[in-house]
């Protein structure tokens, strides 16, 4: 009986497999879609329930790593032929996401103002797990708006009109030059800092000579040509799709200008009255180029 109770149970076990990647498979191309992208996103924002605010650092980069990853494995499993434009979609998350993860989890290692910065952070309030489920679930979903592009552009890549190549095209290249303008600014900035002379000084070398902040430029570049990239999709889709994706969209262009705007008056209060610094302003962009 022992032994027939085993067996019985192996073929509970092989025959769920089966179903369970069947009804994975069917998430894209369902109204599952947008809700398991949430999902997604959910997964590497509880680092907040060992830091809340890591869901705003290494869990926001790691939450786009996770959709862009996580929609081409959803995709593999319903069998669907992924176009080349909506890999390059996907793995520009991915790649974004993994590496401002890293960085900022080495930031938070390396830079000691990391901790008195993180205490002050609005998010560090939630000190209780009770109180922390609801930025988990709020933040998520923000990441998940911003993200959804990509899940309209793997679910009707095969309906969109030659035409649109150019635009798709057009949306890619913007959000891979963002991804990689950022990541150099970053480096850029941690180097200068970490020198002699930049540890009382401005940064004010290479890719900031013209731009105050190119690290939230590459930002807002990256998120902008995501969105542009998905957009021929959401107009196959319907337009509802525009709602969650114009959503993330407003609100990092509108976080990002306000942060350019909060570490230019930061900067004036330490700086103001240097003339070198005067002349550097007076020939840079906040946060675009001059």
């Amino acid at each position: 009986q022992i032994a027939a109770a085993k067996k019985a149970a192996a073929a509970t076990v092989v025959a769920a497999t089966p179903t369970l990647a069947y009804t994975l498979s069917t998430v894209v191309g369902s109204n599952l879609a947008f809700p398991a992208l949430w999902a997604l996103t959910a997964l590497p924002c509880c680092l907040a329930f060992v830091n809340p605010v890591y869901v705003f650092s290494v869990g926001y980069g790691l939450a786009v790593a996770y959709a862009g990853a996580g929609l081409l494995a959803l995709a593999s499993l319903a069998g669907m032929t992924i176009p080349k434009l909506v890999a390059y979609h996907c793995v520009g998350a991915v790649v974004y996401g993994v590496r401002l993860a890293a960085f900022l989890a080495w930031r938070s290692v390396t830079w000691d103002q990391w901790g008195k910065r993180a205490e002050k952070a609005p998010e560090a309030r939630a000190k209780s797990l009770a109180a922390r489920v609801p930025v988990v679930l709020c933040c998520s979903l923000l990441y998940a708006c911003m993200c959804s592009p990509m899940v309209f552009h793997v679910k009707v890549a095969h309906a969109i009109g030659a035409e649109y190549g150019r635009v798709v095209g057009f949306g890619l290249a913007v959000q891979w030059c963002g991804l990689l303008l950022e990541a150099l600014a970053d480096h850029t900035k941690s180097a200068y800092k970490m020198s002699e002379e930049g540890k009382n000084r401005w940064c004010d070398v290479g890719v900031y000579q013209r731009c105050r902040h190119p690290n939230y430029l590459g930002e807002v570049l990256f998120w902008v040509g995501l969105y542009v990239a998905g957009a021929p999709a959401m107009l196959v889709y319907g337009a509802v799709s525009f709602a969650p994706a114009t959503l993330g969209l407003v609100f990092i262009v509108w976080l990002m200008t306000s942060q350019c705007a909060k570490q230019d008056e930061k900067q004036a209060e330490r700086y103001g009255e240097n003339p070198e610094y005067n002349a550097w302003v007076a020939n840079s962009g906040s946060l675009t180029i001059k």
